[in-house]
């Protein structure tokens, strides 16, 4: 079950929007990261899922399809879905971006902001890589581990 919130999760804080020209690419891969966030607390699948590439896999060999499924599960599962994250690095090597962040997820309503109340939620670090695709940056790859870095 916790896997299929951390691919929510996943889903939400890695997305690729067009692009601005007159925004940097680090504010262009942050803006995917928020959409994301705010598409998964929505319960948007389509949100979510059109920020990530067709080519996708994570660190289980997991595709785009298996990716969809389990967000869309997660959906299902939670009425509602809270995340705060926090990009801890960023770098950009011409079209590839490489983000570290945290992040706590609920599936109540709770104020993450605060950090006692992180302990009582969910907590993953992620490790992702965004590509620019012609004008959009998308999840390529991810992987996560438990706890909050």
């Amino acid at each position: 079950m916790r896997l299929l919130f951390i691919y929510s999760l996943l889903c939400l804080l890695l997305s690729a929007c067009g692009q601005d020209t007159e925004t940097s690419p680090e504010q262009q891969v942050r803006l995917v990261l928020s959409s994301i966030e705010e598409a998964a607390e929505a319960r948007s699948l389509s949100g979510v899922m059109q920020h990530i590439s067709e080519s996708y896999r994570d660190h289980q060999e997991k595709s785009k399809d298996d990716l969809r499924r389990m967000v869309q599960f997660q959906f299902i599962r939670n009425q509602k879905i809270n995340i705060f994250s926090r990009v801890q690095s960023l770098e950009i090597d011409g079209n590839r971006a490489i983000v570290e962040l945290s992040a706590a997820m609920a599936g109540r309503e709770i104020d993450l902001t605060n950090e006692q109340n992180r302990l009582r939620a969910d907590l993953h670090s992620f490790s992702l890589v965004l590509n620019r695709d012609d004008d959009a940056w998308l999840i390529g790859s991810a992987s996560w581990s438990r706890g909050w870095d």
